[in-house]
C-alpha cells in the first residue's frame, strides 16, 4: 500500500519525563534565525518558565502548546554562572563548595593508610600527612601558606598514588573528597540533568512519532518508521515518491542486511543496528584476536577502543594547559580502582555542563522540550532517535584544575564525526583557548581514523568558514553518510565537513568566536560555531 505523509499541522504535543532546573527562559537567538517557527520571549529577568509557541499558534488565537516550570531540589548549586566582571573558578572543589557538601575555607587534611597493630591483628590507621584548608580554587596549605591544586596537595604531601580525592578528608564531615563527590553526584538535580528522555504523547495522540525529521530536525510532511518513532522527509531521504509499503528508518534495520527482526544488537560506538551473524557472514571482525564483541564491525570498534582509552585521563599541554576527554560513567559494577576515575570524570561532566550553560542562552527543543545542550553534555539517551545524544564526549581544556573551555564531540564510526557545541569562559576569551581544544580534538580524531568532522552554521556564515577555515559544503559522499546517521542540527542550518586525513597535523580547522570575539561574558546566543569573528588582534591576544 501506499504510505501516506503526516503534515505539519498534525503534530500533536509531547510530554517529557526531563524536568530541567536551569532553564533561564531565553530560548537561543540562532535557533530563532535559523527557525522561522522560533521565537525569542525577551524577559527583562531570569524565569523558571518557559513558553513555547509557534507562529501559526499565535495567529490562530490558539494558547501556547506547553508551560513548563521548574521544582527546586534540594543540592543544586548556588552558582550556576558568572556574572559579568566576576569569575569563579570551575573545580571540583567549586563545585562540592556551590553545593553545600563542602564549606569554603574549612580544615581538610591528607591521609595515607599505615597497618598498625600485632601480626595477628593487623588494621589499617590513617597518618595524617598535610593539613589544608579548602578554597574554590584549590587546597590552601598551612604549612606554607599557598593556594595549590588537589593533585598537587598530595604530592606535596609525599604521596605518589595519584588518588588524591579518595586520600583528602573533611575534618568536619570525616568524609573524603571522593564520597562528597558521589554525594553531588547521587542528588537530585543531578540525576535530573542525566536520566533517560523519555518522550511520551499526550492522551488522545493520534501516534507516537516525532513531530521533526531525523536528518534535518525540521517539520513538514513527515514519512514515520515502522519500527520506531523517527520521521523524515522524502527530500532528506533522496527519495522522490512515497516508497510502497512500509518504511523503516536505518535505526531500525541491520547496517549489514538491512534486516529487522528480534536478533538485532546495537553498537556500542555508532549506535547502529546489527545482526552478529552478519559480522561472520561479512567478515567484519576478526574473531581470533577481538573475541566476542558490542561492535557493528571491526572500525567501530577500534574507534570505540580507543577513545575509551582516553577518557579521564589528564594530558599536559604546553603553559600549565591540560586536556581531558570525558565521558559520563555509572559506577555499577565496575572495579574499585576505577573509582577514583570515574568519579572524577562525572564530576566534570557536570562542571563541563555548567562551562557551556555559562557560554550560551538556553535552547530548548521546540517539539519535546528538553534543554539540548544540557543533554548533549551529559550524553543523554532518548526513545527518539533524532534527540538520543548517546555516544556523545565532552572535552575540556584546563588550567590548574580550572575548566575554561568545553566541547562536545560525537564520533560516528571512522566515516564522520560532529562538533555542535564549544565554548570559552569569559576570561580566556580572546586568547586562543579553544583553538588549542580543537587542535587536540582534530588530532585525536585523526589518530582514530575519523574522516571528516561536521559542524552546523548559519547560511550567511557559511563563506565564512569555507574561505577562512577549510569547511566545505557537504559532499554527496558524506550527505548519504548522514542520511544513514542521526546527527545534532537545527533547521535552517547549514552543515558543513572538513576533510581531517588531509589536513596537517595541528593545523585548526576554525577559530572560535569565544575567545576571540568580546571579552564580556554575556552569553552566546546558541551555537559558538555560528558567530561571527573579528580579523583583528587575534596573534596580538594570543601572544600577550
Amino acid at each position: 500500500m501506499a504510505y501516506k505523509l503526516r503534515t505539519r499541522t498534525q503534530k500533536r504535543p509531547y510530554v517529557s519525563c526531563d524536568d530541567d532546573d536551569d532553564d533561564d527562559g531565553y530560548e537561543s537567538d540562532s535557533r530563532r534565525r535559523m527557525d522561522p517557527e522560533f521565537t525569542r520571549n525577551v524577559r527583562p529577568r531570569r524565569s523558571n518558565t518557559l513558553i513555547t509557541e509557534s507562529a501559526e499558534q499565535r495567529r490562530a488565537g490558539r494558547p501556547p502548546r506547553r508551560t513548563r516550570k521548574s521544582t527546586p531540589s534540594a543540592g543544586e548549586a548556588s552558582i550556576s554562572g558568572s556574572k559579568p566582571g566576576e569569575y569563579v573558578a570551575r573545580t571540583i572543589m567549586s563545585w562540592l563548595i556551590d553545593h553545600g557538601i563542602i564549606i569554603e575555607n574549612e580544615k581538610i587534611y591528607y591521609v595515607a593508610d599505615r597497618e598498625g597493630g600485632s601480626d595477628d591483628h593487623k588494621q589499617n590507621k590513617r597518618e595524617v600527612l598535610m593539613k589544608g584548608r579548602s578554597r574554590r580554587e584549590g587546597v590552601w596549605c598551612e604549612c606554607c601558606n599557598e593556594v595549590m591544586t588537589v593533585w598537587d596537595f598530595e604530592t606535596h604531601a609525599g604521596s605518589v598514588l595519584q588518588r588524591p580525592y579518595e586520600h583528602i578528608y573533611v575534618a568536619r564531615s570525616n568524609s573524603s573528597l571522593l564520597q562528597c563527590q558521589v554525594e553531588v553526584w547521587q542528588s537530585n538535580v543531578e540525576v535530573e540533568r542525566r536520566t533517560f528522555n523519555e518522550i511520551v504523547p499526550r492522551d488522545g495522540a493520534s501516534d507516537k512519532h516525532d513531530d521533526a525529521c531525523l536528518i534535518c530536525a525540521d517539520g513538514g510532511d513527515l514519512i514515520c518508521c515502522e519500527k520506531c518513532w523517527s520521521t523524515s522527509h522524502l527530500k532528506c531521504l533522496g527519495l522522490e515518491s512515497i516508497p510502497q509499503g512500509d518504511w523503516i528508518c536505518p535505526y531500525s534495520v541491520c547496517r549489514h542486511c538491512n534486516k529487522n527482526d528480534k536478533d538485532l544488537q546495537t553498537c556500542v560506538q555508532c549506535y547502529k543496528k546489527y545482526h552478529f551473524q552478519c559480522i561472520l557472514n561479512y567478515k567484519e571482525w576478526d574473531l581470533n584476536t577481538s573475541g566476542e564483541t558490542l561492535a557493528c564491525d571491526s572500525r567501530c570498534g577500534e574507534v570505540h577502543e580507543k577513545l575509551q582509552s582516553l577518557v579521564g585521563v589528564k594530558h599536559e599541554l604546553e603553559g600549565g594547559f591540560c586536556w581531558t576527554l570525558l565521558q559520563r560513567m555509572e559506577p555499577d559494577n565496575l572495579d574499585f580502582r576505577d573509582r577514583h576515575l570515574i568519579t572524577e570524570c562525572n564530576s566534570k561532566i557536570a562542571l563541563a555542563w555548567e562551562v557551556l550553560d555559562e557560554c550560551f542562552t538556553t535552547i530548548i527543543d521546540r517539539h519535546t522540550q528538553i534543554n539540548v545542550v544540557q543533554s548533549v553534555a551529559y550524553s543523554r539517551g532518548s526513545n527518539l532517535n533524532r534527540i538520543n545524544f548517546r555516544g556523545f564526549y565532552t572535552a575540556i581544556l584546563e588550567k590548574n584544575d580550572d575548566i575554561i573551555s568545553a566541547a562536545t564531540i560525537r564520533v560516528h564510526g571512522t566515516d564522520l564525526a560532529e562538533m555542535p557545541f564549544i565554548g570559552t569562559r569569559h576570561l580566556y576569551r580572546k586568547k586562543w583557548m579553544s583553538r588549542m581544544l580543537l587542535v587536540t580534538l582534530e588530532s585525536i580524531l585523526t589518530v582514530v581514523g575519523v574522516e571528516h568532522l561536521i559542524i552546523p552554521s548559519v547560511q550567511e556564515l557559511t563563506e565564512m568558514w569555507e574561505r577562512k577555515c577549510g569547511f566545505s559544503p557537504i559532499g554527496d559522499a558524506v550527505s548519504q553518510k548522514i542520511i544513514n546517521r542521526s546527527t545534532l542540527t537545527f533547521p535552517s542550518a547549514v552543515r558543513l565537513q572538513k576533510a581531517l586525513l588531509s589536513t596537517p597535523a595541528g593545523s585548526p580547522s576554525a577559530v572560535m568566536n569565544a575567545d576571540v570575539g568580546s571579552e564580556n561574558c554575556a552569553k552566546l546566543a546558541g551555537l559558538d560555531l555560528n558567530q561571527e569573528y573579528t580579523e583583528s588582534g587575534d596573534e596580538e591576544a594570543e601572544n600577550k
